[in-house]
């Protein structure tokens, strides 16, 4: 299944609506509200359904000063930080850098 973000702001006349679809897993709802809250994002309502192994999770949503999401650079660093944790669970600005192994004491 591929992962979807949708970004209205039609629906409300106060709020963003962000909606996401997805596969399920453990701790999905987590990397998702974490995204949001990274990007300066105050979740007002959320409506989360999951069918079977997919899910179908509604944000409403507005910036730190209260208001809807308008600028389309906002817009897009919102979709690509969502697209992260669908895709593997860890969005990019959460993901540490792998280490190297320990070698062995000779």
């Amino acid at each position: 299944m591929t992962p979807r973000v949708l970004i209205d702001n039609e629906a409300s006349s106060t709020h963003t609506i962000i909606e996401i679809n997805g596969r399920d897993r453990p701790g999905l709802l987590h990397d998702v509200t974490w995204a949001l809250t990274n990007q300066g994002l105050q979740i007002a309502n959320a409506k989360i359904s999951t069918y079977g192994h997919k899910v179908i999770d509604v944000f409403y949503v507005k910036d730190i000063f209260g208001m809807k999401v308008m600028e389309t650079a906002k817009q897009k660093r919102i979709r690509t930080a969502l697209l992260a944790a669908l895709d593997d669970g860890s969005p990019k600005e959460k993901k540490e850098p792998k280490k190297a192994p320990a070698k062995a004491a000779p």
